[in-house]
């Protein structure tokens, strides 16, 4: 067999292994970015759960129910947030749990909350400047005064 023999035979099975790699390639990064995309749209449900929990507590001025539906939330966030957004949830538990109410200062929660929140935007927006000037914030609501 001549030297252009096995060129002619060598070009098309060249050809058909670059073509298996590029296919496989292809789709390994298309099925990554596609359970990453389904990761933040998870958790951007739960995180858009815990804010609505949050201001229902506000709304309902501490209400029984209220807090129980944020407890529920909370504990989902456990299995579902980054390792920093479960510990600024955490923090903000701690600080907000009936056996601290004699240490609470209104400045302190706002703080904790607006720590919470900007873990939360950081986790699912991938991006360091996405809370670059993010403002102190509070929550609205009939009993947003302690």
């Amino acid at each position: 067999m001549s030297v252009e023999n096995w060129i002619e035979l060598l070009v098309p099975i060249i050809g058909i292994i670059v073509a298996a790699f590029s296919a496989g390639f292809t789709y390994y990064f298309t099925k990554k970015q596609q359970i990453s995309a389904d990761e933040s749209r998870l958790k951007e449900k739960y995180y858009l759960n815990c804010i609505e929990a949050l201001s229902y507590i506000v709304v309902s001025g501490n209400s029984a129910k209220a807090l129980d539906k944020f407890a529920d939330v909370q504990n989902q966030l456990l299995l579902v947030g980054s390792a920093d957004v479960v510990a600024k949830l955490m923090k903000f538990h701690d600080y907000v749990k009936a056996s601290n109410s004699e240490n609470f200062v209104a400045e302190r929660h706002d703080e904790l909350l607006t720590d919470l929140l900007k873990s939360m935007r950081k986790d699912l927006y991938k991006s360091r400047k996405v809370n670059v000037d993010y403002p102190i914030i509070h929550l609205s609501g009939k009993s947003s005064q302690r």
